[in-house]
């Protein structure tokens, strides 16, 4: 069966084509101009939707939001209600388009209401189209939404999202202005390259820490991993190609452009990409995605781990986010474009990003910073978490040759001939560098410190509120520059001022972190500290001088962040013990008692000739013995970590969690490697890693 693209999304075509033009001509001019929606036009959209919604067997709809969680929600419900006659009739007014009404007392607040207070809002995002998921006795019509408390308090991540994509669009048109760019609005523009691992069900089940944590705690290197480099790019198996099919078939009937599939570089490990799209659809879309990836993995008789760190001697798993902007006449900003006005205009908005990015380099850092994050950033072609900008060669030199480039007199690179028998390629504006958090890749910067597991919506609204920033930064400098000379200058002023961001060097490199305290940028020293810089007064300012969000939610999302991180250690330290306990210490002992048996059963009269013929064998287990009871007291020490952890307030325990228990737990690791090594398969009663990857 064949399906035509976004079929089960009520988009702005489809609702051109069942709405009157007078009421659809006044939606689109609500959207552009992002005011509240008449109630005559909810009521026309509201019908038009119901009667498309039941004509595909929908029986439910949710105001489908994103909490502070990190995940989405909604509370469903049928078109059924009451006439005035009291009789069953199928109904959906505007009203019931417009809001909705969950319990947001179980929702994290962090201390913004008190836990009595239960009502909560959703409202209607109308710039996300309305979707129809497909379940197997069922269809429901997810309706994209924010949620604030009864107080007012934003108690989601899409609300700060919208209101940087206004923020952009309005410093944007100034800037445009500024150079006589006459376009109606600015759009930020994501691509997600979304990560993931794929392992079988059978073994998810058999492993604790993976049915818990998402991730294995403990394992022994397996004797193969990447070196090879055999699995990137590499045929996708048969079984995960069939995954991938249906996923993309129900992406496409959802409206998301699935572009690009492939293997990632760990073995099990898959990579699958959309098409650019504005930001707010592109962050509803991932988070669809991963459902999508999740459920479909479950039907295949597999599950899809989203953790950032799943396997610990293989390459994490990233979300890097490919950030740009359009204007209405759908140009690129970060395209130089062919006349001296828009050359002009792309080297103010080159500025204004590294501005952005070098003021707030911390704050990036705090809102990307993770228990996940933490395991992954660093190292196995992960980003440092240090924050820097990449530009490339072709930028460098169109900085250094400002007037040359404004005049168009830089070459383009030329096309690329490798061989006489294969056709020319164009070249790009810059290299990739693949250990530079930030890079410039041609006509995007490309953000790769988010982790897969993370939503989009609050990185991307700190990424738009601190370009932004520095794109006010340039237009206030770009007052009295009243020509192309002075122009240039502010540029390059305002470059060198914030140079201290741009790094061109392997962000591998030991020599580099030295390198980034003395240009004064934020090194992290871990998690917890990290989140702190969200409470930090300059980034309260930030939030609070473009109406982004309030002190009190600022300070909130943080303490949530921090509880997060807690309870994400907290469990791992109890799945640890447990794993020690219940499975690595038992088989230990079993193997231990196996060579011992095999000893006390080799002949005496062997060992009378030859005395000495069981000396290796007795050395042999004397160590492996050792590596038990040190077990036993490292066992014993993570016990004691967890009574630690039952006191003190939320920030205090983050700091043990990062200064001593995720130590202890990796030391564990380190040992418990050795004693797998040596422990026969029969007694260890999970999947060790070899078997879960290489299956």
């Amino acid at each position: 069966m064949t399906y035509s693209f976004a079929a089960d999304v009520f988009d702005f075509d489809r609702m051109g084509e069942s709405l009157s033009p007078s009421i659809f001509k006044r939606f689109k001019k609500t959207v552009d101009e992002k005011k509240s929606l008449d109630a005559d036009v909810a009521d026309s959209i509201a019908a038009e939707i119901k009667k498309w919604a039941e004509s595909r067997g929908v029986t439910h709809y949710t105001h489908w939001f994103l909490p502070l969680t990190g995940l989405t929600a909604g509370k469903q419900n049928t078109f059924l209600d009451k006439d005035e006659n009291g009789k069953v009739i199928s109904n959906f007014s505007g009203r019931e388009l417009i809001k909705g009404e969950p319990d947001a007392s179980s929702f994290p607040h962090g201390g913004m209401r008190s836990t009595f207070e239960a009502r909560g809002y959703t409202a209607w995002d109308p710039t996300s189209p309305v979707f129809i998921v497909r379940r197997e006795k069922g269809c429901i019509l997810y309706i994209p939404s924010v949620f604030f408390g009864y107080n007012g308090k934003v108690l989601d991540k899409k609300t700060p999202l919208l209101r940087s994509l206004k923020l952009i669009n309005d410093v944007s048109l100034k800037i445009l202005k500024r150079f006589n760019q006459k376009v109606n609005w600015v759009k930020n523009m994501v691509g997600p390259e979304q990560e993931f691992f794929l392992v079988d069900e059978k073994d998810f089940f058999r492993r604790p820490d993976l049915k818990t944590l998402g991730r294995v705690m403990f394992a022994a290197r397996p004797p193969k991993g990447q070196q090879m480099g055999d699995h990137y790019f590499g045929a996708i198996p048969d079984r995960v190609l069939r995954f991938l099919e249906v996923v993309e078939e129900d992406a496409f009937k959802l409206g998301i452009p699935i572009k690009t599939r492939h293997n990632e570089v760990a073995p099990n490990q898959f990579e699958i990409a959309p098409i650019y799209e504005e930001a707010n659809i592109a962050t509803d879309h991932n988070q669809v995605l991963m459902d999508l990836l999740t459920t479909t993995a479950r039907k295949n008789g597999m599950v899809c781990l989203l953790h950032e760190k799943p396997f610990l001697f293989f390459n994490g798993s990233g979300k890097h986010v490919n950030w740009s902007l359009m204007d209405s006449n759908h140009r690129n900003l970060l395209t130089p474009g062919k006349q001296k006005n828009t050359r002009l205009a792309f080297l103010s908005f080159l500025a204004g990003f590294i501005i952005g990015i070098n003021r707030h380099n911390d704050l990036l850092q705090s809102v990307l910073a993770s228990a996940g994050n933490e395991l992954r950033l660093g190292g196995h072609e992960a980003p440092p978490s240090i924050i820097s900008v990449y530009l490339g060669d072709e930028i460098q030199a169109i900085l250094n040759n400002m007037e040359m480039f404004v005049e168009g007199k830089i070459k383009k690179a030329p096309l690329i001939q490798f061989e006489d028998f294969v056709p020319p390629i164009f070249h790009d504006m810059s290299d990739r560098n693949r250990t530079s958090p930030v890079a410039f890749t041609g006509n995007k910067f490309e953000f790769r410190m988010p982790g897969a597991s993370a939503s989009l919506a609050f990185p991307v609204s700190v990424i738009n509120l601190a370009v932004s920033d520095g794109l006010e930064e340039i237009s206030r400098r770009l007052e009295s520059a009243d020509n192309e000379r002075k122009i240039m200058e502010v540029v390059k002023t305002a470059i060198a001022d914030h140079s201290a961001v741009i790094y061109e060097g392997d962000n591998y490199d030991r020599k580099w972190k030295e390198e980034a305290g003395n240009r004064n940028l934020y090194i992290p020293t871990s998690v917890p500290d990290t989140i702190d810089c969200l409470k930090a007064d300059k980034n309260i300012s930030l939030f609070e001088t473009y109406s982004i969000l309030k002190k009190d939610e600022i300070e909130a999302r943080a303490d949530i962040k921090i509880e997060v991180y807690v309870k994400t250690v907290e469990m791992e330290l109890r799945v640890a013990r447990y794993l020690l306990r219940a499975y690595i210490i038992p088989a230990a002992l079993k193997n231990q008692e196996m060579l011992l048996g095999a000893i006390h059963g080799f002949p005496q009269e062997i060992i009378n000739k030859n005395p000495s013929i069981l000396d290796k064998q007795v050395e042999f287990i004397e160590k492996f013995t050792q590596k038990i009871n040190k077990a036993m007291e490292l066992l014993s020490l993570l016990d004691e970590d967890n009574e630690k952890l039952k006191q003190g307030t939320d920030r205090e325990k983050a700091g043990l969690c990062s200064r001593t228990i995720r130590p202890h737990i990796i030391d564990t690791g380190v040992l418990v490697e050795k004693i797998e090594e040596r422990v026969d398969h029969l007694f260890l009663e999970m999947p060790r890693v070899t078997d879960i990857l290489f299956r």
